[in-house]
Order: structure tokens, then sequence, then C-alpha cells
């Protein structure tokens, strides 16, 4: 038995008396209401989950329940057999809707007569006990319309007891349910809680040993009456318990929400929004914020896999909505130096193409002069300007900047004027992770003229060699992580206010 910690015990039960207190203060009983008007409420509530939810709690309701959050209480509700693996992302009031509002939904139905919380650890358990008790002994108009339910027993020790004999119990995984039941009754509702943990995920053996322990020992103590089984969690690892028993065991049905759909949208809308999410990826980084939010979890040296490398036929440029280049600068041609890496990209229908580009180990005037040459076979279709990080405008680079224009303007009159670019100061590992989604969403599709050239096939090597703690070169990537943030500042522009008109790119002056 793990060690009692005191500080602990006092920090929840000073946690369980304020939210008593704000439970209290927060549920009113209408004062002017007839018994009609309470009988119309407990009949909406008993049948509109989003009723109840909005009418009980509107400490917890600050938004309206999502889509999904009221189908699946009515799925649970409706069969009293279910075995349901919820993979929904974080921030979706997993624990909320499924340890508190639901099983009080399935009460308030006669639906329920013994609850079996499960948590990462025996404390866990219990604190999520606790807020389940707090609504039964505080909520005055769960009172007022469903009779006072007293309470036996307490969340400290993991069982109480309501005054109509309900019976609501907590453990930790691992932990023997054996023996649990109230009078005649075994668990009815069995809810297993956020059970995995970043340290679990790094070991099979334990995760495959409590996938063992809910379907050999927790799923058989349920009642024979029927008995609901939810296990909720966000899919964040390769390895998770939730996710073995969905590929290794049948009689479970699997249900993942994520917190966006692929273009970024949030699924529950009522709370949250795009620009919400868009910037927690660009806080956290892509690849976590994919883990956590949308159930997609990574593999070391498998993120940017080939079957997101699209080839497709370009587009006429003029089409495009805005053209763009991205010069990652690089001073030496040595054998271990970096890439002069320009990378040419244009925005057509909410699809990133890269048009052509320069990728190659050599001194900076051979990237100039490609972009010199490039301009010049495009200048009658389409305007382009040229980025480049500010950090390298220096002496040096302006020297050869003069050199080359000497060299070239008899063919290329007009000189090539670089826009100084400053960077987001995040990470360069998370920088190029902001391209992932639109890889895997098939927004990005390379131009297949070029699908033999040595500078297009160079930067297809250095993508797929983008891994956490990677010491590959990474010039090409991070040029086009520049390049795409700036035409999808265009996108989402052009989405929210319908302004920019094809052909108007033709007009701009760089």
């Amino acid at each position: 038995m793990a060690k009692k910690n005191p500080a602990r015990e006092k920090a929840a039960r000073e946690r369980y008396r304020q939210l008593i207190q704000t439970i209290t203060d927060s549920v009113q009983v209408p004062i002017f209401e007839t018994e009609l008007d309470q009988l119309v409420r407990k009949e909406r509530a008993a049948s509109d989950y989003g009723f109840f939810v909005g009418t009980y709690f509107p400490n917890y309701a600050t938004s309206k329940c999502a889509d999904f959050h009221l189908s699946t209480a009515d799925k649970i509700k409706a069969d009293r057999h279910c075995k349901l693996l919820l993979g929904w992302g974080r921030g979706l009031a997993k624990s909320t809707h499924l340890d508190i509002f639901i099983p009080l939904w399935l009460w308030i139905n006669n639906e329920l007569k013994v609850m079996l919380l499960v948590g990462q650890t025996k404390e866990r358990a219990d604190i999520l006990l606790s807020d389940l008790q707090a609504q039964f002994e505080a909520n005055q108009l769960l009172i007022h319309d469903w009779g006072a339910q007293r309470t036996q027993g307490s969340w400290e020790q993991g069982r109480f007891v309501t005054q109509n004999d309900c019976a609501f119990f907590s453990i930790g995984v691992g932990q023997s349910p054996r023996g649990i039941r109230y009078r005649q009754y075994r668990p009815d509702y069995i809810v297993a809680d956020d059970l995995d943990t970043r340290q679990i995920a790094k070991n099979p053996k334990r995760v495959e040993e409590f996938a063992n322990w809910i379907c050999e020992e927790l799923i058989p103590t349920t009642d024979i009456r029927g008995s609901r089984y939810i296990q909720v969690n966000n899919v964040f690892a390769e390895h998770t318990i939730l996710s073995h028993i969905r590929d290794s065991r049948e009689g479970f049905e699997y249900i993942q929400v994520n917190a966006t759909d692929k273009q970024g949208n949030p699924t529950w809308y009522q709370k949250y929004t795009k620009e919400y999410y868009a910037k927690l990826s660009r806080d956290i980084g892509v690849l976590s914020f994919e883990a956590e939010y949308n159930n997609t979890p990574y593999a070391a040296g498998t993120i940017f896999k080939e079957e997101y490398i699209q080839w497709g036929v370009l587009p006429p440029l003029k089409s495009f909505e805005r053209v763009i280049a991205h010069w990652d600068v690089a001073y030496s041609d040595s054998p271990t130096a970096d890439f002069n890496a320009v990378r040419v990209w244009g925005l057509y229908k909410e699809k990133y193409y890269l048009i052509d580009c320069f990728v190659r180990q050599c001194k900076m005037a051979d990237a100039i002069k490609w972009m010199y040459m490039f301009r010049e076979s495009v200048k009658e279709e389409i305007k382009v300007p040229f980025y480049f990080e500010s950090q390298f405008w220096n002496e040096a680079l302006q020297i050869v900047m003069r050199e080359v224009y000497n060299e070239v303007k008899k063919l290329c009159p007009e000189p090539l004027r670089l826009i100084k670019s400053t960077r987001t100061k995040i990470a360069k590992f998370d920088r190029i992770m902001t391209l992932l989604p639109y890889y895997q969403h098939g927004q990005i599709i390379y131009n297949i003229a070029h699908k033999t050239s040595p500078s297009f096939q160079i930067g297809v090597n250095q993508l797929k060699g983008i891994e956490e703690g990677y010491s590959t070169h990474d010039d090409a990537p991070d040029a086009d992580a520049d390049a795409i943030e700036k035409l999808s500042k265009v996108s989402i522009k052009k989405t929210n206010t319908k302004r920019y008109k094809i052909g108007e790119k033709a007009n701009r002056k760089y």
C-alpha cells in the first residue's frame, strides 16, 4: 500500500472544501417556479443530455456541449452492455463528462447502481471521485429535483453511498477489483480515466500487463445484469493501454475525437477557435500538438514519410494567388558546409506547390546567379519576391551581390532586390514541424517536371531526415517553413476577407 502523504491529503481536503463552496454559490433553485415548471425541467433533463449539463452544472458549462459529448452520452445511455474506448484529444473535458456528468445523468434515469472509477493511481482516482460526491452534497438544484442525497462514506476512503442506495468506488490501475460490490450489485458503470502515462507508454511490457488486467480482472467484476465499460485517454504515444486493447482485443468499440479537423477547425467549436489551436500548435510544436490533441503519435525517423511526397503537374504560373522564394544562406562550399537552398513556392487553391528550387553545397554567388536566371525565366508571367534571413545581411553578402550583378547585368539589367525576413523565435525543429500537417493533408505538391532534379531530390532527402535530435542537413525544409508560413498568411487572409483576386499579384512591385 502506498504511503500516505499528510501534505497532499490536506491539500485534497482543502480543494474539496472549495469545490463544495463553488457549487453551492453557482447552482441556485428558481424561487418562483411552479411544480409544473419543475416537472418539465426534470423530464427534459432526463432525455436531453445537453440541457441536463447546462441546467445543473453552470460552473462547468461555460460553453455548450460539443456534438461528440452529446452523441457519446446518448450511446452510453442506450446500451448498458457497451464497452467503449474513447480516444479524445486533450482539452475535450474527458473527466468532466465521463466521471461526473454522464454518471449523474444515468443516475437520474435509474440506470446506475454501482460505479467504479479507475485512475492512474488510487490517490488520483479518489480525487476524481471527490468531484462527483461534491455534486451530491452541494448541488442545490440537483437536490431540489432529485432528492437530498446525504452520502455515507467518503471519497477519501474511495467509497461513498447515496441516500437512494447507489454506491461509488475508486481504485488505481492494477489494484485488485475483486469483491467490489454493494449489497447484491456489482459495478454496472466502470470508467477508466487517463490511465496512460509517458512512463507506462515507454514500457510495452507494462502496457500489456495493464491491458491484461483490464480485460481479465477489471471487466469480469461487472454486474451480470449489464455493465457499461468506458476507457478514455488521448493516444499520445505509439504504445498505450488504450491502443493496445483497441488493436489486440475484440468486443470493444473505439471512437476517436481529435481537437481539430484536417483544416485546423476545432471539433469543440462551441468552446475553441481555429486561431487558439493554431497558436497553441506554434507554441508547443506541431509534433507535440498532433500527439496530445489529435491522437497522432510519431516514431523517430518516420515523421516525414515517403508517401507524403506528392508530385503533380504545375498549374499555369499566372493562376497562382502568390509566388515567393526563400533563400537559406550558406557561405562556404566545403564538403561539410550547409547547403545554399533557394525554394520557390506558390499558393493555388489552398495547395502549396514547390515550383522550382536550388539546393547545393556551393558559394553564395552560385545561388544568387540561379535567382537571377529564375526571375528572368518567369518575369513575363509573375513577379517573385526573394526573401532571406535578415541576420545574413552583412558586408560579405553585399560584396557578392554587387559582383554577381556586374556579371549578369547585361542579361538582367534590373538588380535583384532581396527582402530581409525575421524568423519567429522558436526552435528550428519546431519551425520545420509546422510543415507536417500540410504534408499529411495532401496540401503540398512538388513540380513533377523536376522530379529527377538533384536539387529536388536533395530537398526530399533532407526533409525525410528530420526527426527529434537529428544531425543531418536541414537547409531545404528550413527554407520551406519560412516560405509556407508567409503563403499561409495570404491563404488565411483570403479565406477571411475574400479580398484577393487572381491576377492582383501581377501588379505588385517587389
